[in-house]
């Protein structure tokens, strides 16, 4: 659930300094992608993590 909050709060936080000009539209981009790729390789790592205690 933290985790959740965090993550949304991090989008927030860069769809607001995208509109404010303190960030150009790629950069964020490039942040987005980078930060969805992390959390899809975490899932998998914690999975297989997972999956690995169980047998």
């Amino acid at each position: 659930m933290i985790t959740m909050l965090g993550t949304g709060a991090i989008f927030f936080t860069l769809i607001v300094a995208e509109n404010k000009g303190w960030l150009d539209p790629e950069r964020a981009e490039t942040i987005i992608k980078v930060g969805m790729n992390a959390g899809i390789c975490g899932a998998l790592l914690y999975f297989v993590h997972i999956l690995s205690n169980m047998f």
